[in-house]
């Protein structure tokens, strides 16, 4: 199975590819900060990830949008527009021509007001680019909860994800190259107050969209999958 795991944002989409059993991740990450200087940090994960060949990392300049509103609403859709291009171009660029299978998650409800309208206009274009390439049938809508409880619990915190995600084990894949690297950083990338920094969040929700995007299909197909879960040592609250 070639699989894609698709976490979706305006200003942070993060990907996690299964192709051939190999997994790569990406993100494009859009803000007003220049590329270099996100990756100067060397505690930081733009850091860690850049020197990594399992990683692939886009970079689109977040600018000031006009006050005019006809102008700003056109602006926003080439932002829009660029964001899924670059997502998805770079989706492509590790998938090739082989035939694969798209997940991702449902919209939530938490943003309201603009902040919901953008991220469903966005969403919108993105959906439409998946259907296109991959076409209906080979493309999955998870519900956030759903995800959240396969990987630990239903109201899942963040960090609660990350550190689930350390002690996933799954044989025969590189995903340990992931895992490992997440537990090594933890105290540099979990703040005190529980934030997990940019875009390690987004990269970790896509990578458990994906390893649940292959549960359902083994339940489905019944193939036969190498998946086991190691019990955290101490619980998560």
């Amino acid at each position: 199975m070639n699989l894609v795991g698709i976490d979706f944002s305006i200003n942070s989409p993060a990907f996690c590819c299964f192709k051939d059993g190999v997994y790569t991740w990406g993100s494009v990450s859009r803000s007003d900060r220049s590329k270099e200087s996100l990756l100067k940090n060397t505690k930081k994960p733009y850091y860690s990830l850049d020197a990594d060949p399992n990683f692939i990392l886009d970079f689109i300049d977040k600018q000031d949008l006009p006050s005019d509103y006809s102008e700003r609403e056109r602006m926003k859709i080439g932002y829009f527009l660029s964001v899924v291009d670059s997502l998805w171009d770079s989706i492509k660029g590790v998938m090739g021509n082989s035939d694969f299978v798209v997940a991702m998650e449902g919209l939530s409800f938490s943003s309201n007001g603009n902040a919901l309208i953008d991220i469903s206009m966005a969403t919108a274009l993105l959906r439409e680019r998946i259907i296109k390439e991959v076409g209906t049938d080979s493309f999955y809508v998870f519900s956030p909860t759903s995800i959240k409880k396969f990987a630990l619990k239903g109201n899942a915190k963040k960090d609660e994800l990350y550190e689930a995600l350390c002690n996933f084990k799954e044989d025969e894949t590189n995903l340990g190259v992931f895992t490992k690297m997440l537990a090594s950083n933890k105290e540099e990338w979990i703040t005190k107050a529980k934030q997990v920094n940019k875009p390690i969040d987004d990269i970790v929700d896509a990578t458990w969209i994906n390893l649940y995007l292959k549960k359902e299909l083994e339940e489905i197909y019944g193939i036969e999958g190498k998946i086991e879960t190691e019990t955290a040592s101490t619980e998560v609250h």
